[in-house]
């Protein structure tokens, strides 16, 4: 095993030389692109040499062809698409913040979401389509607490959360839950499904289902996980070649992708349907009833026709995905940091008991008081980047970066992982260190937090603030009703052996919370 890996770590030096050495001669389609390796991969371009460098992490492998020329923003070609990876912070803001970046490439991965392979939602679309979608959607999602404080929103959270402590405290109620909490032990980043999901359904429908209900939930975030660990940061291969879903083993990973996709799509679907049939323009009930009537008012006769139910469906579940994967798992990732970094708990939980108590949950008004709480959420999610290269980003016009010419169409893709990681801004980005967001009084600043894991500018992450908050609440309920500790004798989590798919994400594992 050693030998083989030390022959393809060497086949991979060779092939990086010969690169560098035949660049000059294999010519590149713009002459001040980005410094990269000159394109020698007929049929996959240079995401099969990424592929090679590090098959399990595609952003680390930009990040060593990056080292290689000295570059921080590396010119590569995805198939026939120029692309460039922005491996460092100041460039990324630059990048984020300019208007002609702003647009999204059609990758197949976004368009297998819908039953019939169209460009639907806010996340991955661009144009006056996505304008006007996003800020619909934005504008009247607020009136129900997404985005803002909301006191009717924050009391339901806190009573998924208080439903959340009896599961932990008390074991199963259902049979459904039996499969996430097993002699005592929680399932991560499972066990988290049911509390975010429902916090999303309170804002858009006006209502959660109830405990007994939530068997269904439990099953959509094992679903929207097997799309993210399926995916990659770069789109798939599917993304660039989607005929070859087509031919084995592709065919099985197309499958699995698109099932997973559309069992999401059913259950949000079902939510849909149940409100559209009992809608009444006169009588708003929740934000679905706002989209209905604005759906009323067009017809699919106009050319530019927007407001159909396909387009709310993915539109919905562009939050609702990050919400019940993204956020769960983030947390997921967090308390295995915890783990190896037991000292941080006892200095949190003496926070929140001094600010607290125990006779009630921690709340968003507590938050500011709350700093170290706060600052060690904020360093979770620094070190362990969710998404590593970010959502890829689209040049709409012909620009220039820095010096370098980029064409119109040229991919663009932030190494938000590599940027959280670089020396030079955070000194020591290997060690789990939460005090890095506090100033001398040991109040967060937010100054000193320069991260961009929800990315930055008119592409910022329409659902960060809806995440920050109900993982805020989440980690200060459980550190203040539990410790945590892993099964007896089982070693601490590899923090290596992390997945990357469209997100990074541990192994499934199991957690004790134990009543304090």
């Amino acid at each position: 095993m050693l030998a083989s890996t030390t022959l393809l770590l060497w086949g991979v030096a060779i092939l990086l030389v010969l690169f560098r050495l035949l660049r000059p001669l294999a010519g590149r389609s713009q002459k001040n692109f980005p410094p990269g390796p000159p394109g020698l991969f007929p049929f996959l371009g240079d995401y099969g040499l990424l592929l090679l460098i590090n098959y399990r992490h595609l952003h680390k492998a930009a990040l060593s062809l990056g080292d290689f020329y000295r570059t921080k923003i590396l010119g590569i070609s995805l198939k026939n698409f120029p692309s460039i990876v922005v491996n460092d912070l100041a460039v990324a803001k630059e990048v984020l913040n300019r208007k002609v970046f702003d647009g999204r490439p059609d990758l197949y991965l976004a368009r297998l979401r819908d039953k019939d392979y169209n460009l639907r939602g806010i996340f991955f679309t661009d144009g006056p389509s996505w304008k006007e979608q996003r800020w619909f959607i934005l504008r009247y999602l607020r009136d129900f607490g997404f985005g803002r404080r909301f006191p009717q929103h924050e009391a339901e959270v806190n009573s998924e959360l208080l439903i959340l402590i009896d599961l932990l405290r008390y074991g199963p109620k259902y049979e459904h839950e039996k499969a996430i909490i097993r002699d005592g032990y929680a399932k991560c980043p499972n066990v988290l499904f049911s509390c975010f999901a429902n916090a999303f359904l309170q804002i858009v429908s006006g209502e959660r289902l109830s405990r007994e209900e939530t068997g269904v939930l439990y099953e959509t975030g094992s679903n929207a996980m097997i799309f993210q660990r399926n995916g990659d940061d770069y789109g798939t291969i599917l993304s660039y070649f989607p005929s070859l879903r087509h031919i084995y083993p592709f065919s099985r990973k197309f499958n699995t992708i698109r099932k997973a996709s559309l069992n999401v799509n059913g259950f949000i679907q079902t939510i849909i349907d149940k409100y559209l049939n009992t809608f009444d323009e006169n009588h708003v009930r929740c934000f679905l009833d706002l989209y209905f009537r604005e759906m009323v008012k067009c017809t699919p006769r106009e050319p530019n026709f927007t407001f159909q139910e396909d387009q709310l469906l993915l539109g919905l579940v562009d939050f609702f995905f990050p919400a019940i994967s993204g956020a769960t798992t983030q947390m997921a990732l967090l308390f295995e940091r915890l783990l190896h970094n037991p000292h941080v708990i006892p200095r949190m939980q003496r926070e929140i008991d001094e600010v607290v108590g125990h006779g009630r949950l921690p709340t968003l008004d507590d938050r500011a008081q709350l700093s170290y709480t706060e600052a060690t959420l904020r360093e979770g999610m620094r070190i362990d980047t969710l998404v590593p290269s970010g959502i890829a980003h689209r040049a709409q016009e012909e620009t220039s970066l820095r010096g370098y010419d980029i064409p119109k169409d040229t991919f663009v893709l932030i190494g938000l992982d590599v940027i959280h990681n670089q020396k030079e801004y955070w000194g020591d980005p290997e060690c789990f260190r939460p005090e890095r967001f506090l100033d001398d009084q040991g109040k967060l600043s937010l100054a000193k937090d320069i991260s961009v894991p929800f990315g930055a500018g008119k592409r910022l992450c329409a659902g960060e603030t809806f995440a920050r908050n109900i993982m805020f609440l989440t980690l200060a309920a459980l550190m203040q009703n539990f410790n945590i500790r892993q099964p007896p004798n089982a070693p601490l989590p590899d923090l290596s052996n992390r997945h990357t798919g469209v997100i990074i994400s541990p192994q499934d594992y199991w957690l004790k919370f134990e009543p304090r």
